[in-house]
């Protein structure tokens, strides 16, 4: 017997996430940031786990953000704290375009049953 564990649902559409820069998405009780940078997007939980800052409006640059209450940077890629020795890492998430809608792929206790993000 299999468990279904993710679902994946639209987010955004790649229009939506300026290059550099990233997006807060509520999915939810769980808000996820969308970034781009270098033409890549990333999805990371949007919550530093410092001292609960949101990430979405962080500075980007080289594959990371910076919180901007405290300095901590994350890796967009894998979520490590890239500049704080044993800093918490942040939760990533897989993300895939198609054509030009984002989606993003949660845990099954994440995601709602119905996908209230997705454009009629």
């Amino acid at each position: 017997m299999s468990t279904e564990t993710s679902q994946t649902i639209r987010l955004a559409s790649v229009k939506d996430i300026p290059e550099g820069e990233g997006r807060e998405y509520r999915v939810g009780d769980l808000f996820v940031a969308i970034f781009r940078d270098q033409g890549e997007y990333y999805a990371i939980e949007d919550y530093c786990p410092h001292a609960g800052a949101p990430l979405n409006d962080g500075p980007v640059s080289q594959g990371a953000v910076t919180c901007m209450w405290h300095g901590w940077k994350f890796s967009l890629r894998d979520g490590s704290c890239m500049n704080i020795p044993r800093g918490f890492p942040v939760r990533t998430f897989p993300l895939k375009i198609e054509g030009e809608d984002i989606y993003v792929t949660l845990p099954t206790g994440d995601a709602p049953v119905n996908d209230m993000n997705q454009e009629s």
